[in-house]
């Protein structure tokens, strides 16, 4: 949907200075051949949009850590 979205925009004949995205999935940037994956950077490459610089608001990294709460930590269930 991204790279449509960039295609439109060229389309009606706008220029794309950038594009972001909420999270950014790092396996699709540069996968292995192997990997069968899809390859982002290619993908632009071959739609003519490797110009245009692509960066994540939330780092999937950040998706994976696992929150430590307080020892003792009880939830009153409501909502704060």
């Amino acid at each position: 949907t991204l790279s449509l979205a960039i295609s439109l925009v060229k389309m009606l004949g706008g220029a794309v200075v950038e594009c972001a995205c909420v999270v950014e999935l790092k396996l699709f940037i540069d996968p292995s051949e192997e990997s069968k994956l899809p390859n982002r950077t290619k993908m632009l490459q071959d739609l003519g949009h490797g110009e245009v610089p692509i960066w994540g608001l939330i780092s999937e990294d950040i998706l994976t850590e696992e929150a430590t709460l307080p020892e003792g930590y009880v939830d009153d269930g409501e909502e704060h």
